[in-house]
């Protein structure tokens, strides 16, 4: 019986030691000074380990651990994007042989051309066909004062169901040349559908005279007919954009309706609003649905359709650009690929979701230190409107506060740092299972000392 209860004492002991399962992810607000406002741009690892699809379960607290108020704010309004103009003008293109630009009466004789055809923004098809060099080129005159212009939109005809890559430089006189980006011209048509990439985008945004489109490898297929230029204002919105690559769980063969579907599991409630789909073959023309859930016995939801292609060609990538979604935080998302439409290869693409960080504006009250949580029930969360915090809001008065940075101090379920959690299941209680499994002992170690007992007395 002694040695029973010194088992027993042993064990709950032990279970007692066992540290509960972390449930939040906890950041160390790096603040400095006595500001009463600061100002905190959210890293990846708070959506990583957020258990609410809207952040709905971010806490703020000081160093008595009471919390303090705090603001979320978009990234799209502390950056926006304002359209004071939007003009669209089609521009003079000449068709000419890259060789005709070599000497300087040549280039000359270039300007004078494309000056008398300053009315003339058709693209003559019988100068256009009668080129048929690898060296045709495309030469355009954007004027002698024009706007910043970074895209281009561009018609033509031939070369359907292939993918056309072009080159892109600018110059002021037709001499020197620098390169301001490539792209893709794509036209799909199939069962009555049609798939149109027909922008270009620079690299940046130029204010060069002339421009010079060279079709990669003397694609002769391509034969332009028309090229606009977009002008607008829009300010550049570049910013560092949050990425997640989506773990692969499986992929199918619908041989009835001649479909592959290919699905993937998203570890966090990620906010997405861009999908990028890395196609692993070069040379690949397709398109794909894309569809999402949350739950794997719901219904899969059409969520969007996009035209994906990739190309390498004398060292330069050509690959179809990030797809824009309306914003959404769906656990499951599956690629589907119609074998008739292009299909996919053996390999498998890669899947990422990315999305644009929200700051969180917060007020300094109490002592320091500041932490940031995430991912535990909270009774409430003390989230406010901006104007609560700064009443004359203006985004000038947001920008201008100070900067706290965030450092994780304990991930979710004492997982190192560095390791994904998935924030969509509940971490495992390893104390429950241990009390239970203790229990069992337990009963075991009575049931064993009633028979030693029993065997005892019948001898």
């Amino acid at each position: 019986m002694k040695t029973t209860h010194i088992l027993l004492a042993g064990l709950l002991t032990a279970l007692t030691l066992v540290p509960t399962p972390v449930m939040a992810a906890s950041f160390k607000l790096e603040a400095s000074g006595s500001e009463p406002l600061y100002q905190s741009r959210l890293p990846k690892e708070v959506y990583q380990y957020s258990r609410s699809a809207s952040l709905q379960d971010l806490t703020i607290t000081n160093a008595a651990g009471e919390q303090v108020p705090y603001a979320l704010l978009a990234y799209e309004t502390l950056h926006p994007q304002t359209i004071t103009t939007l003009d669209v003008k089609p521009l003079v293109v000449l068709p000419i042989n890259d060789s005709a630009l070599k000497s300087p009466n040549e280039r000359n004789f270039t300007v004078k051309v494309l000056e008398n055809s300053s009315n003339s923004t058709q693209i003559s098809l019988n100068s256009n066909t009668q080129i048929t060099d690898s060296k045709n080129i495309y030469l355009v005159d954007a004027g002698k004062k024009h706007p910043p212009l970074q895209t281009l939109s561009v018609e033509w005809i031939g070369g359907e169901n292939a993918l056309l890559p072009l080159d892109v430089q600018a110059s002021n006189d037709l001499e020197n040349w620098s390169d301001v980006g490539h792209a893709v011209l794509l036209k799909i048509s199939n069962d009555g559908k049609v798939l149109l990439q027909n922008m270009i985008t620079l690299d940046y945004a130029t204010e060069a005279r002339y421009l010079k489109l060279s079709p990669s490898e003397g694609n002769s297929k391509l034969v332009l007919t028309k090229i606009n230029a977009e002008y607008n204002s829009v300010r550049s919105l570049i910013p560092d954009t949050l990425w997640h690559d989506v773990q692969f769980l499986q992929r199918e063969l619908d041989t009835k309706k001649g479909v592959i579907n290919l699905d993937f599991e998203s570890l966090g409630r990620y906010p997405a609003s861009y999908l990028r789909v890395h196609l692993p073959q070069t040379n690949t023309i397709t398109s794909a649905r894309i569809l999402v859930r949350d739950r794997n016995d719901a219904p899969w939801q059409h969520y969007t359709t996009a035209s994906l292609y990739r190309m390498d060609k004398s060292g330069k990538s050509y690959t179809n650009p990030d797809i824009l979604l309306n914003a959404t935080a769906a656990r499951y998302w599956r690629l589907q690929f119609n074998q008739s439409g292009g299909g996919i290869g053996a390999e498998n693409p890669k899947l990422s979701l990315g999305w644009l960080p929200q700051t969180a504006v917060w007020n300094a009250r109490g002592a320091a230190p500041f932490s940031l949580q995430v991912g535990e029930d909270q009774k409430f969360i003390n989230t406010v409107d901006i104007a609560r915090l700064i009443p004359d809001y203006k985004i000038e008065n947001v920008l201008q506060l100070t900067k706290a940075s965030l450092t994780a101090v304990v991930s979710a379920n004492n997982l190192p740092t560095g390791q994904t959690a998935n924030a969509w299941v509940a971490p495992i209680d390893y104390k429950r299972w241990l009390l239970w499994a203790g229990l069992f002992l337990g009963v075991l170690l009575l049931a064993g000392m009633a028979y030693s007992l029993l065997k005892a007395d019948s001898k």
